[in-house]
């Protein structure tokens, strides 16, 4: 995989990008509290103006990727963002910054990353080819978790030194690098099929829902991946909460305890190829959720003290490493199962009903915490997460060895 020039420009640009994301989750709120004093419900607002889009804009991107030249579309797409987050550190040197305009920038960086990512969710397989996507999958896993592990300490890190506002200008720039790496890269695109006449953006949106929502595989992943999101939106808003008030753990013991756990995503994305070509993709989904759903109870069960974080620590080490392995058997198995002419779509469809109502987890345990208290409400949201093995398991995808590709794969790709 290191020797294939595009795949390696894609993984490069995607791995610093991440880290720049990183440093933004940090600093952008940080320009909100320190320089505009903004309320604790103005810094909500930032998050919801980044999740927006999800919701709104998921569906005609997946549409307009399927029309487009994904190259062309993706370093836009990037410069986009480059521009919308080049602007807060900007407008901060001049003294212009204000709440409308983090939201503005949030929102746009939202919508742009869905085009980006659409187009960006099918490269993969159109670079490598069916033998080794499941490698090349791994690969950008792992690169999305050493930007999770390393990113939020190196974000805090250039935020004390260059001040929040000029830390953002750091996504900006790899934002800038991602473009260039796209635009370096030789991949010819194969030649579009022409539209039929007459064909609409909302025809094409709709076949998009009614690919995921009538195939019985997809059907079952796009299920088992939205019950996922929603209980562990849940399940991390009040983490933190709950292990400092209750738990009496220091924000320092706190924030070890989750970076360590990252780690389990970056050796599970390591061991994920040849684990799959061990067992299947489709037992590597099932047993991936559950080996890693029950050990989110974990931390409602863990005594106070030193041992309750090694408790937790371990814990979530083993059940991200789980995770990851479910994670990269599913996005192949998801680019296998679809139509190539469809692959931007059925992404963005996806994205869209698994993601669109992670909101709601919040929400749910906002409610659970007030009515019930911390514990339980994480006890209840922790071990609901079986369902989402449960979906896996109990579905047709278990008796699989392997799922029955899309027939345009039905031969390995060149490469």
């Amino acid at each position: 995989m290191w020797r294939h020039r595009d795949f390696v420009l894609l993984w490069s640009g995607q791995t610093v990008d991440q880290f720049g994301s990183q440093v933004s989750l940090l600093a952008v709120p940080l320009v909100a509290i320190a320089l505009l004093h903004a309320s604790t419900f103005e810094v909500a607002l930032l998050s919801a103006a980044g999740a927006l889009p999800l919701l709104l804009v998921s569906l005609p991107a997946g549409a307009v990727v399927d029309r487009s030249r994904r190259r062309p579309l993706m370093i836009s797409s990037a410069v986009g963002c480059a521009l919308a987050m080049g602007s807060i550190p900007l407008a901060s040197v001049l003294g212009g910054v204000t709440l409308v305009q983090l939201y503005a920038a949030a929102f746009a960086v939202g919508a742009l990353s869905v085009f980006f990512d659409s187009a960006a969710g099918s490269l993969p397989f159109l670079l490598v080819g069916r033998e080794r996507l499941v490698a090349a999958n791994g690969r950008m896993n792992t690169a999305r978790g050493l930007a999770e592990t390393a990113g939020p300490s190196a974000g805090g890190f250039l935020i004390g030194l260059l001040g929040a506002a000029r830390a953002v200008g750091i996504d900006a720039a790899s934002y800038v690098f991602i473009a260039a790496m796209v635009a370096l890269m030789r991949f010819h695109e194969p030649r579009r099929e022409p539209r039929p006449p007459g064909a609409r953006l909302r025809t094409e949106m709709a076949g998009g829902l009614r690919l995921v929502l009538t195939h019985p595989l997809l059907r079952v992943l796009v299920l088992a991946n939205g019950v996922a999101t929603l209980l562990l939106a849940g399940v991390s808003s009040i983490w933190l909460l709950y292990v400092i008030t209750e738990l009496h753990w220091s924000v320092r013991a706190a924030g070890l305890v989750y970076g360590l756990s990252v780690i389990g995503g970056v050796l599970g994305s390591l061991v994920a190829k040849r684990l799959i070509e061990r067992i299947g993709m489709s037992r590597a989904m099932v047993l991936g959720a559950l080996f890693s759903a029950p050990l989110e109870l974990a931390t409602p069960l863990a005594p106070h003290g030193l041992a309750g974080e090694w408790i937790v620590t371990l814990a979530f080490v083993s059940l991200t490493a789980a995770g990851m392995v479910n994670m990269t058997a599913t996005t192949s198995v998801r680019q296998l199962l679809c139509p190539p002419d469809m692959l931007g779509r059925m992404s963005a469809t996806n994205r869209f009903l698994s993601q669109g109502l992670r909101f709601l987890g919040p929400v749910l345990a906002g409610g659970l915490g007030t009515w019930l208290g911390l514990r339980p409400a994480l006890f209840i949201l922790a071990g609901s997460t079986v369902l989402w093995s449960l979906i896996l398991f109990l579905s047709p995808i278990r008796t699989m060895r392997e799922v029955p590709v899309h027939e345009a794969y039905a031969e390995p790709a060149p490469v």
